[in-house]
Parts: structure tokens; C-alpha cells; sequence
């Protein structure tokens, strides 16, 4: 019970995420409408927006994301992404957990042994918890 509490928890933060770039999407969208003459502004909002529309894609392919730390031993799946700052993504992407990766638990007690691109990396459950996979393999 407790992992799918964190998982649901989650799924309300990324739809959260979702809905605030949603209404800076629509500012976006206003200021243009409302300034079609200044074409510096125009080109710079365009490139905010898509940037945008690549975070709403980005959020809903996360909802379907499932925390590493709730997998099992034998438990396969691909790294979507994770759920943490700047520094924790840096360290993971310096171990070698890449978004689209396949990684694998090896073992699950206390913490996990994983198998990321072919190396045996031990990670704590809090960690674990912040990397988010898809069990499909998608």
C-alpha cells in the first residue's frame, strides 16, 4: 500500500506540472495574439511554446512511470525519466541510468542491485524511489 501511495502522489505531482505549463502555454498564446507586430517578441514566444508542448509531452509520457524502488527482484523495465533536481539527475545520468535505458533489479533488500547498461550499480530505496520506469518496455 505504501508504494502505491507514493506512485499516486506522484502521478498528482506530474499532473500538476501539467496543468501550470498548460496556462503559461496560454499566456503564451494571449501575448501573441495581443502583440502580432513585434516580430522579436513573436519569434522568442514561439520558442518558449514549443519548449512547452515538448513538457506536456514530456509529463504525460512520466504519468505512465512506475518509481524503480517498488520493482522486485527480477523486475525489468525503461527509464523514463526521474522525479528529483538538477542534482540528482546529473548523478544518476553520471551512473548511467539514461532516459530509454533498460535496467533490470537484481536484488531488492534493503536496497537495490540493479543492472544498468551492463553494470551492477547498489542504489538506496529514497534513490530508487526518484527514477521513474516504464514496466512495457515502450
Amino acid at each position: 500500500m505504501f508504494g502505491m501511495r507514493d506512485r499516486i502522489s506522484g502521478a498528482k505531482k506530474i499532473h500538476e506540472i501539467e496543468r501550470k505549463v498548460e496556462h503559461i502555454h496560454e499566456d503564451v498564446e494571449h501575448v501573441l495574439r495581443s502583440h502580432p507586430a513585434d516580430e522579436e517578441l513573436s519569434s522568442h514566444l514561439k520558442e518558449i511554446d514549443e519548449h512547452l508542448h515538448e513538457l506536456i509531452a514530456d509529463s504525460k509520457s512520466l504519468e505512465s512511470g512506475v518509481p524503480l524502488g517498488l520493482l522486485s527482484a527480477g523486475d525489468e523495465g525503461v527509464i523514463l525519466g526521474y522525479c528529483g533536481g538538477r542534482g540528482v539527475a546529473k548523478r544518476l545520468l553520471e551512473l548511467g541510468f539514461t532516459p530509454s535505458s533498460k535496467v533490470k533489479v537484481i536484488s531488492g533488500s534493503p536496497g537495490l542491485l540493479v543492472d544498468v547498461k551492463g553494470s551492477r550499480i547498489a542504489l538506496g530505496r529514497g534513490i530508487a524511489m526518484k527514477i521513474l520506469v516504464d514496466l512495457d518496455g515502450r
